[in-house]
This record gives structure tokens, C-alpha cells and sequence, in this order.
């Protein structure tokens, strides 16, 4: 075949009309600091000597180094953050950014026993409008100069893992072959719950979302393997006999005696069978698009280690961060909608959370 006209290898890509032809550059805007939160002030004392401003003493801690939760757009979060030296120095992010489903994202609060519905504010109602009026088309035009900014922002043993489902899922697999590359796709895992619906259906019940999780440079990504208690390991290991899945833990009695107790489990695979939070759960906000913990927390234990920095810029009502506080993690959150952040805030402020 002649060199001319030789085909190029794995040149489809997502074209829609309004597609931005150049990636946005960081921009050197300044974060206004609407207030320094310390939940604890012991948490000043734990920090490592690297949190803290030795010019202004050591009970003062430098705020550059701190958890950081962004109350506005993310595109010029994510811009001021590249200024701000911050290339390459995220170890994981999760978005799980709206579904382009036309939904109401108005929120249900309850105060001393009222319910009541609190409306998007009018800067939140023109976003969100300017956002979807040109239908898939500016849905994409939203995410794809967003998406390209995280790449940059990621360590190189870093990885995204993005929340989707059926809406707009299959577009989103395409911008992320084309901007991390296909050969760095990691897995698409379904998260599998159960909705009862209760209407008359005309097709299958959807009970599933979708995870897509991609790797900066999938040489280098953190992958650790998780695992789940088997439910019943000796009818398994009767037709399945595998040492591999028996681990030897210790136990002590009530006497203080050490016993040996042999516990068998299996490693988790891209199906994660994970209940929806019940209406009475601990972990609930009555946000509409709380997402459950263990599904977060089985993401970043996967792919981050402790003392690592994660990231969510579409953080609605702050799961995420409370998983990454939790394990042990730092955090970057950034939510355009104020209730969003009153609702994090609130939680992360409940939880005791590092400044």
C-alpha cells in the first residue's frame, strides 16, 4: 500500500458542531476565601510541618496546602488551579456530573420537622439553562474543555472515574477515548442496585449506572484489588476448593485468649452490586443525587493511597470528600450550586474533617 494513502489507525473521534477546537489554558484568577474552616482545632497540632506557615507560627497552617471546597464554576476552578501549581498533583478524581436527563435539581431540606423544596437560585437557573439549550450538542460543549483540564491535573500514576448512565454515557466513552487515549481505559464497571418502580413499564427496569475509569498512563496507575466476604463460602469450596480465597485473621475471646478464625472472600469484579441508601440511612442529605458511600469508597480505595490528594469537581452534596476525609485522603471539591456547598460543608463540619 502506498504510504499516501495509508489509512491513519484509531482516528474516529466525537464531532458535534459547536466542538471547541483549542483546550482552555490556566488562568491566573484569584480564589476569594469565603472562610477558613477548622471543624477541630487539635487537627492544627496533627498536621505535618509542611501544613503549617512557620512565619506566622506554628498553630497557623498555610491555607495552599489545605482541603479545599469551591464554591462556583469548575472550568475556571480548574483553570485557576493549573495557575496555581497544581499540574499533575491529583491522584484520583470522580465526577459524576448531571446526565444531560432535563431533571429538576431543586432540593428537599427539613427544618425542625418541615419540609420544605428549596429552587435553584437565579445565577444556578441561567447556568444550568445556557448550559442545556442547545441540547447533547452543549452538553458536550460543557464537558469535553472540562475533561481535557482534569487530565492535566492528574499525577501521572493518576485516573479518573466518571459516573454515568444510559442518558449520555456512550457519548462520554468517545470524548474520553480521544482525550485519554483508548489504550488507557481501565473498565467500565455497572453499578447494580434496585428502584422498585411502581408505574405500569413498557421495557426493561433500568437498575444500573455506569462507571468509566481511565488511567493517565495506565503503566503507572494505582490499582489496588478490593475484596468482599463471601456469602457462603463453604457450599463454594466444597464444588470450588481455592486457598487463595482463605486469609488467617486473629481474634481474642472474652477470656483474652488469641483463636484463629479462617475468613474466605473473593475479589471484587466490574460488577458492583451496591443498595441505593434507604430512605431512612444515616449517610442520607435528601440531596437528589447523593450517591451512596461504599460505592465511593470502593472507588478511591482502589485506585488512590492514603495521604493522597482526590478530587471532585461536580461534588453535589460532598460524598466524595467525606469518603476521601474518612480514608484518610486530602480533597478538592468545587459544586456551582449553594445549596451544594451548605450541604457538604455541613457534613464535613459534622464529620470532624481536617481543615
Amino acid at each position: 500500500m502506498n504510504n499516501n494513502t495509508r489509512r491513519k489507525r484509531d482516528s474516529a473521534r466525537l464531532v458535534w458542531d459547536t466542538k471547541p477546537r483549542r483546550a482552555p489554558n490556566p488562568k491566573d484568577i484569584e480564589f476569594q476565601t469565603a472562610e477558613v474552616v477548622i471543624p477541630n482545632p487539635q487537627h492544627v497540632k496533627q498536621l505535618p510541618l509542611s501544613f503549617r506557615d512557620g512565619r506566622l507560627g506554628e498553630e497557623e497552617i498555610d491555607k495552599q496546602k489545605m482541603n479545599r471546597l469551591i464554591w462556583g464554576d469548575n472550568l475556571l476552578a480548574m483553570q485557576a488551579l493549573l495557575a496555581q501549581g497544581y499540574e499533575g498533583k491529583i491522584n484520583l478524581i470522580y465526577i459524576d456530573p448531571p446526565f444531560d436527563s432535563k431533571a429538576d435539581y431543586s432540593h428537599k431540606m427539613v427544618i425542625e420537622g418541615n419540609e420544605f423544596t428549596k429552587e435553584p437560585s437565579v445565577i444556578e437557573r441561567l447556568a444550568y439553562k445556557d448550559t442545556w439549550a442547545g441540547g447533547t450538542d452543549s452538553y458536550l460543549d460543557m464537558l469535553y474543555p472540562r475533561l481535557q483540564l482534569m487530565k492535566r491535573l492528574l499525577a501521572d500514576d493518576g485516573s479518573i472515574w466518571i459516573h454515568t448512565d444510559w442518558h449520555i454515557g456512550h457519548y462520554i466513552k468517545v470524548m474520553l477515548d480521544e482525550i485519554f487515549g483508548r489504550e488507557n481505559f481501565q473498565n467500565e464497571i455497572v453499578w447494580k442496585y434496585t428502584k422498585f418502580q411502581m408505574r405500569k413499564m413498557t421495557r426493561f427496569v433500568v437498575n444500573s449506572d455506569r462507571l468509566l475509569w481511565y488511567a493517565k498512563n495506565k503503566e503507572k496507575c494505582i490499582y489496588h484489588p478490593q475484596t468482599i466476604p463471601l456469602e457462603n463460602p463453604k457450599k463454594l469450596l466444597k464444588k470450588y476448593w481455592d486457598k487463595s480465597l482463605g486469609r488467617i485473621q486473629n481474634v481474642k475471646d472474652e477470656n483474652g485468649r488469641v483463636q484463629y478464625i479462617e475468613i474466605y472472600e473473593e475479589k471484587v469484579d466490574d460488577v458492583w452490586e451496591i443498595p441505593y441508601m434507604g430512605a431512612t440511612s444515616s449517610e442520607r442529605t435528601n440531596f437528589d443525587t447523593q450517591k451512596p458511600e461504599p460505592l465511593l469508597e470502593r472507588s478511591i480505595k482502589a485506585s488512590s493511597n492514603e495521604g493522597d490528594l482526590v478530587a471532585d469537581f461536580f461534588c453535589g452534596s460532598g460524598t466524595t470528600l467525606a469518603v476521601a476525609e474518612r480514608l484518610g485522603r486530602r480533597w478538592i471539591g468545587c459544586e456551582l450550586g449553594k445549596v451544594g456547598i451548605q450541604v457538604t460543608r455541613a457534613r464535613l463540619v459534622d464529620m470532624g474533617a481536617k481543615p
